[in-house]
Protein backbone atom coordinates (compact mmCIF):
# COMPACT_ATOMS: atom_id res chain seq x y z
CA UNK A 1 0.00 0.00 0.00
CA UNK A 2 1.18 3.44 -0.60
CA UNK A 3 0.94 5.56 2.81
CA UNK A 4 0.91 8.58 3.26
CA UNK A 5 2.77 10.32 6.33
CA UNK A 6 -0.10 12.99 7.76
CA UNK A 7 1.24 13.23 11.48
CA UNK A 8 5.09 13.02 13.34
CA UNK A 9 6.29 13.54 16.16
CA UNK A 10 9.29 12.99 19.52
CA UNK A 11 7.65 10.97 21.44
CA UNK A 12 11.87 10.15 23.60
CA UNK A 13 14.74 11.90 22.53
CA UNK A 14 15.54 8.76 20.62
CA UNK A 15 11.47 7.31 19.65
CA UNK A 16 9.50 8.98 16.87
CA UNK A 17 5.74 8.49 16.19
CA UNK A 18 4.27 8.15 12.64
CA UNK A 19 1.08 8.21 11.44
CA UNK A 20 -0.24 6.95 8.16
CA UNK A 21 -2.65 6.98 6.32
CA UNK A 22 -3.79 6.44 2.52
CA UNK A 23 -3.41 8.43 -0.31
CA UNK A 24 -6.82 8.36 -1.57
CA UNK A 25 -8.83 8.74 1.78
CA UNK A 26 -9.66 4.72 2.12
CA UNK A 27 -9.86 2.95 4.99
CA UNK A 28 -6.69 0.86 5.66
CA UNK A 29 -7.31 -3.10 6.29
CA UNK A 30 -7.75 -3.97 9.94
CA UNK A 31 -5.76 -6.01 12.07
CA UNK A 32 -5.55 -7.90 15.45
CA UNK A 33 -3.83 -6.43 18.57
CA UNK A 34 -0.22 -7.19 17.99
CA UNK A 35 -0.28 -7.05 14.44
CA UNK A 36 2.89 -5.16 12.88
CA UNK A 37 3.50 -3.69 9.14
CA UNK A 38 6.67 -3.72 6.80
CA UNK A 39 7.90 -0.72 5.56
CA UNK A 40 10.13 -0.44 1.91
CA UNK A 41 12.61 2.14 2.67
CA UNK A 42 14.99 3.61 -0.23
CA UNK A 43 18.55 4.21 1.02
CA UNK A 44 20.14 6.06 -1.70
CA UNK A 45 20.77 2.65 -3.96
CA UNK A 46 19.67 0.51 -1.18
CA UNK A 47 16.44 -0.67 -0.51
CA UNK A 48 15.50 -2.25 3.01
CA UNK A 49 12.89 -3.34 5.14
CA UNK A 50 11.84 -2.21 7.91
CA UNK A 51 8.97 -4.25 10.43
CA UNK A 52 7.40 -2.19 12.66
CA UNK A 53 4.74 -2.88 15.36
CA UNK A 54 0.82 -1.15 15.05
CA UNK A 55 0.14 0.83 18.22
CA UNK A 56 -3.69 0.56 18.11
CA UNK A 57 -5.97 -2.63 18.79
CA UNK A 58 -6.95 -2.55 14.72
CA UNK A 59 -10.63 -1.08 15.27
CA UNK A 60 -9.80 2.48 13.68
CA UNK A 61 -9.06 1.86 9.74
CA UNK A 62 -8.51 5.86 9.14
CA UNK A 63 -4.70 5.31 9.68
CA UNK A 64 -2.17 3.79 11.29
CA UNK A 65 0.58 4.46 14.24
CA UNK A 66 3.65 3.32 14.84
CA UNK A 67 6.67 4.23 16.77
CA UNK A 68 10.46 4.00 15.86
CA UNK A 69 13.71 3.76 17.77
CA UNK A 70 16.39 5.36 16.69
CA UNK A 71 19.74 3.81 16.36
CA UNK A 72 23.05 4.84 14.99
CA UNK A 73 24.53 1.56 14.62
CA UNK A 74 22.41 -0.08 12.08
CA UNK A 75 21.82 0.12 8.67
CA UNK A 76 20.40 3.48 8.18
CA UNK A 77 16.59 2.54 8.34
CA UNK A 78 15.50 4.66 11.59
CA UNK A 79 17.58 7.52 11.01
CA UNK A 80 15.46 7.77 7.68
CA UNK A 81 12.53 7.35 9.35
CA UNK A 82 13.60 10.02 11.94
CA UNK A 83 15.94 12.67 9.99
CA UNK A 84 14.93 12.43 6.15
CA UNK A 85 11.09 11.26 6.56
CA UNK A 86 8.20 14.27 6.66
CA UNK A 87 4.73 14.89 6.98
CA UNK A 88 3.88 14.66 3.21
CA UNK A 89 5.87 12.10 2.37
CA UNK A 90 4.62 8.45 1.79
CA UNK A 91 6.20 5.22 2.17
CA UNK A 92 5.63 1.52 0.61
CA UNK A 93 3.85 -0.60 3.57
CA UNK A 94 2.39 -3.86 3.47
CA UNK A 95 -0.71 -5.24 4.96
CA UNK A 96 -0.66 -6.06 8.53
CA UNK A 97 0.88 -9.40 9.52
CA UNK A 98 0.29 -10.72 13.01
CA UNK A 99 2.85 -13.05 14.65
CA UNK A 100 2.14 -12.05 18.24
CA UNK A 101 -1.80 -12.31 18.45
CA UNK A 102 -3.71 -12.60 22.23
CA UNK A 103 -3.75 -16.44 23.07
CA UNK A 104 -7.27 -17.24 22.72
CA UNK A 105 -7.19 -19.91 25.91
CA UNK A 106 -5.40 -17.59 28.50
CA UNK A 107 -7.09 -16.36 31.38
CA UNK A 108 -4.62 -14.08 32.74
CA UNK A 109 -2.31 -12.11 30.85
CA UNK A 110 0.92 -10.76 31.24
CA UNK A 111 2.15 -8.15 29.24
CA UNK A 112 5.97 -7.32 29.44
CA UNK A 113 7.67 -4.34 27.41
CA UNK A 114 11.33 -2.84 27.49
CA UNK A 115 11.80 0.43 25.71
CA UNK A 116 10.42 0.19 22.35
CA UNK A 117 8.69 -2.90 22.88
CA UNK A 118 6.06 -0.89 24.23
CA UNK A 119 4.30 -0.84 20.90
CA UNK A 120 2.55 -3.73 20.21
CA UNK A 121 1.72 -3.84 23.65
CA UNK A 122 -0.37 -1.25 24.03
CA UNK A 123 -3.36 -2.69 21.25
CA UNK A 124 -2.85 -6.05 23.19
CA UNK A 125 -3.62 -4.29 26.19
CA UNK A 126 -6.52 -2.05 25.37
CA UNK A 127 -8.04 -4.94 23.56
CA UNK A 128 -7.72 -6.51 26.94
CA UNK A 129 -9.05 -4.07 28.86
CA UNK A 130 -12.32 -3.14 26.61
CA UNK A 131 -13.41 -7.00 27.02
CA UNK A 132 -12.71 -7.39 30.45
CA UNK A 133 -9.66 -10.06 30.45
CA UNK A 134 -7.42 -10.06 33.29
CA UNK A 135 -4.13 -8.74 32.35
CA UNK A 136 -0.91 -7.13 33.88
CA UNK A 137 1.42 -4.66 32.07
CA UNK A 138 4.91 -4.57 32.98
CA UNK A 139 7.22 -1.99 31.26
CA UNK A 140 10.76 -1.33 32.12
CA UNK A 141 12.51 1.59 30.16
CA UNK A 142 16.31 3.73 31.43
CA UNK A 143 13.95 6.50 32.90
CA UNK A 144 10.36 8.44 32.82
CA UNK A 145 12.01 10.87 30.00
CA UNK A 146 13.28 8.03 27.62
CA UNK A 147 9.85 6.24 27.94
CA UNK A 148 7.17 6.18 25.01
CA UNK A 149 3.67 6.36 25.82
CA UNK A 150 4.40 7.26 29.81
CA UNK A 151 1.06 8.91 30.21
CA UNK A 152 -0.93 6.26 28.33
CA UNK A 153 0.03 3.66 30.05
CA UNK A 154 -0.72 5.29 33.43
CA UNK A 155 -3.55 7.21 32.80
CA UNK A 156 -4.89 3.88 31.12
CA UNK A 157 -3.98 0.98 32.71
CA UNK A 158 -2.97 2.05 35.74
CA UNK A 159 -4.47 -0.50 37.78
CA UNK A 160 -2.33 -3.25 35.83
CA UNK A 161 0.80 -1.07 34.78
CA UNK A 162 4.23 -1.12 36.79
CA UNK A 163 6.89 0.61 36.06
CA UNK A 164 10.23 0.04 36.62
CA UNK A 165 13.70 2.23 35.80
CA UNK A 166 17.31 0.85 34.56
CA UNK A 167 19.13 4.60 34.82
CA UNK A 168 17.25 5.95 37.72
CA UNK A 169 19.26 5.52 41.31
CA UNK A 170 16.75 3.64 43.85
CA UNK A 171 14.30 2.99 41.43
CA UNK A 172 12.79 -0.80 41.33
CA UNK A 173 14.27 -3.04 38.42
CA UNK A 174 12.07 -5.88 36.30
CA UNK A 175 13.31 -9.14 38.06
CA UNK A 176 11.64 -11.39 35.32
CA UNK A 177 12.79 -14.33 37.38
CA UNK A 178 10.66 -13.22 40.30
CA UNK A 179 7.68 -12.50 37.85
CA UNK A 180 7.94 -15.90 36.12
CA UNK A 181 7.96 -17.21 39.61
CA UNK A 182 4.69 -15.92 40.57
CA UNK A 183 3.20 -17.29 37.53
CA UNK A 184 4.60 -20.51 37.12
CA UNK A 185 2.24 -22.97 38.00
CA UNK A 186 -0.82 -20.69 36.87
CA UNK A 187 -1.66 -22.72 33.64
CA UNK A 188 -3.94 -20.96 32.26
CA UNK A 189 -1.68 -17.73 32.19
CA UNK A 190 0.20 -16.32 29.05
CA UNK A 191 3.23 -14.57 29.37
CA UNK A 192 4.23 -12.14 26.35
CA UNK A 193 7.43 -10.22 26.17
CA UNK A 194 8.83 -7.50 23.11
CA UNK A 195 11.91 -5.28 23.95
CA UNK A 196 15.72 -6.00 23.48
CA UNK A 197 16.78 -9.27 22.71
CA UNK A 198 18.73 -9.99 26.21
CA UNK A 199 14.75 -9.55 28.23
CA UNK A 200 13.17 -11.64 25.75
CA UNK A 201 15.93 -14.18 26.11
CA UNK A 202 15.79 -13.72 30.30
CA UNK A 203 12.25 -14.20 30.10
CA UNK A 204 12.56 -17.60 27.44
CA UNK A 205 15.52 -19.31 29.02
CA UNK A 206 14.11 -19.20 32.22
CA UNK A 207 10.77 -20.51 31.68
CA UNK A 208 12.71 -23.21 30.00
CA UNK A 209 14.72 -23.82 33.20
CA UNK A 210 11.61 -23.89 34.82
CA UNK A 211 9.57 -26.20 33.31
CA UNK A 212 6.96 -23.63 31.78
CA UNK A 213 5.09 -24.72 28.70
CA UNK A 214 6.50 -22.82 26.14
CA UNK A 215 3.10 -22.32 24.76
CA UNK A 216 2.59 -20.21 27.05
CA UNK A 217 5.79 -17.90 26.58
CA UNK A 218 5.24 -15.43 23.42
CA UNK A 219 7.35 -12.83 22.04
CA UNK A 220 8.18 -10.38 19.27
CA UNK A 221 11.57 -9.33 17.58
CA UNK A 222 12.59 -7.74 14.75
CA UNK A 223 15.57 -9.37 13.76
CA UNK A 224 19.17 -7.91 13.84
CA UNK A 225 20.74 -5.51 15.93
CA UNK A 226 23.74 -3.93 16.78
CA UNK A 227 25.20 -2.86 19.76
CA UNK A 228 27.61 0.43 20.52
CA UNK A 229 30.65 -1.78 21.21
CA UNK A 230 30.10 -4.37 18.34
CA UNK A 231 33.55 -4.09 16.36
CA UNK A 232 34.15 -5.64 13.59
CA UNK A 233 34.14 -9.73 13.18
CA UNK A 234 36.12 -11.73 11.06
CA UNK A 235 35.03 -14.93 10.06
CA UNK A 236 35.86 -18.01 8.59
CA UNK A 237 33.85 -20.51 6.90
CA UNK A 238 35.68 -24.04 7.24
CA UNK A 239 34.05 -25.99 4.85
CA UNK A 240 33.48 -23.47 2.42
CA UNK A 241 37.21 -21.94 2.55
CA UNK A 242 35.66 -18.48 2.74
CA UNK A 243 37.06 -15.93 5.11
CA UNK A 244 35.92 -12.58 5.00
CA UNK A 245 35.54 -9.32 7.70
CA UNK A 246 31.89 -7.57 8.01
CA UNK A 247 31.11 -4.63 10.09
CA UNK A 248 28.44 -3.59 12.31
CA UNK A 249 25.77 -2.48 9.61
CA UNK A 250 24.96 -5.70 8.00
CA UNK A 251 24.44 -9.37 9.41
CA UNK A 252 26.55 -12.28 9.35
CA UNK A 253 24.72 -14.04 7.46
CA UNK A 254 23.94 -11.51 4.79
CA UNK A 255 28.02 -11.40 4.43
CA UNK A 256 28.18 -14.93 4.10
CA UNK A 257 25.89 -15.17 1.52
CA UNK A 258 27.01 -12.36 -0.44
CA UNK A 259 30.44 -13.64 -0.27
CA UNK A 260 29.34 -16.76 -2.09
CA UNK A 261 28.21 -19.25 0.58
CA UNK A 262 24.47 -20.69 0.61
CA UNK A 263 22.62 -21.23 4.44
CA UNK A 264 19.06 -22.13 4.76
CA UNK A 265 17.45 -19.59 6.28
CA UNK A 266 13.75 -18.31 6.87
CA UNK A 267 12.79 -15.55 9.67
CA UNK A 268 15.97 -13.81 9.98
CA UNK A 269 14.69 -13.15 13.45
CA UNK A 270 16.68 -15.45 15.12
CA UNK A 271 13.72 -17.39 16.03
CA UNK A 272 13.36 -19.78 13.52
CA UNK A 273 16.48 -21.59 13.72
CA UNK A 274 17.05 -22.62 10.26
CA UNK A 275 20.11 -21.03 9.97
CA UNK A 276 21.92 -22.82 12.71
CA UNK A 277 25.41 -23.09 12.63
CA UNK A 278 27.92 -24.98 14.11
CA UNK A 279 31.16 -23.06 15.81
CA UNK A 280 34.19 -24.30 16.42
CA UNK A 281 36.51 -20.98 17.70
CA UNK A 282 35.82 -17.99 18.08
CA UNK A 283 33.29 -15.68 21.22
CA UNK A 284 29.66 -15.78 20.05
CA UNK A 285 27.81 -12.61 21.23
CA UNK A 286 24.17 -14.91 20.98
CA UNK A 287 21.32 -12.61 20.16
CA UNK A 288 18.77 -15.30 19.00
CA UNK A 289 15.88 -16.14 20.26
CA UNK A 290 15.68 -20.25 19.51
CA UNK A 291 18.61 -21.29 21.26
CA UNK A 292 18.73 -23.20 24.77
CA UNK A 293 22.28 -22.63 26.60
CA UNK A 294 23.30 -25.88 26.03
CA UNK A 295 23.04 -25.18 22.55
CA UNK A 296 24.74 -22.14 22.35
CA UNK A 297 27.82 -24.16 23.59
CA UNK A 298 28.48 -25.55 20.20
CA UNK A 299 25.49 -23.68 17.68
CA UNK A 300 25.13 -20.41 16.64
CA UNK A 301 22.69 -18.27 14.60
CA UNK A 302 24.57 -16.13 12.12
CA UNK A 303 21.21 -13.68 11.13
CA UNK A 304 21.17 -12.01 14.39
CA UNK A 305 24.16 -12.96 16.04
CA UNK A 306 27.42 -11.33 16.83
CA UNK A 307 30.88 -12.11 17.87
CA UNK A 308 33.60 -10.71 19.54
CA UNK A 309 36.26 -8.99 17.32
CA UNK A 310 39.29 -10.00 19.04
CA UNK A 311 39.20 -13.65 17.60
CA UNK A 312 38.61 -15.07 14.50
CA UNK A 313 34.79 -16.82 14.40
CA UNK A 314 34.68 -20.19 12.64
CA UNK A 315 31.81 -21.73 11.39
CA UNK A 316 31.19 -25.17 9.97
CA UNK A 317 29.53 -23.83 6.71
Amino acid sequence: MLLRVIHAQALTPSIRSIRLASVDGTLLPGFEPGAHVEVRLPLGDDVVFRKYSLISDGADGASYEIAVKRSDHGRGGSLFMHDRLSVGDTLDVSAPVNEFSIAAQGAHHVLIAGGIGITPMLGIAARLKQSGASYELHYASRSAADMAFHDRVTQTHAAQAQLYFTRVDGARRLDIEALLARHRDQVDTHLYVCGPAPLIDALRLAAEAHGVNRRRIHFESFGPSWAATDGTVRVAMSESAIELDVAPGTTLLDAMEAAGAWIPSDCKRGECGACIASYSGGRPIHRDNCLTEAQRQHSFCPCVSWASSDEVLTLQL
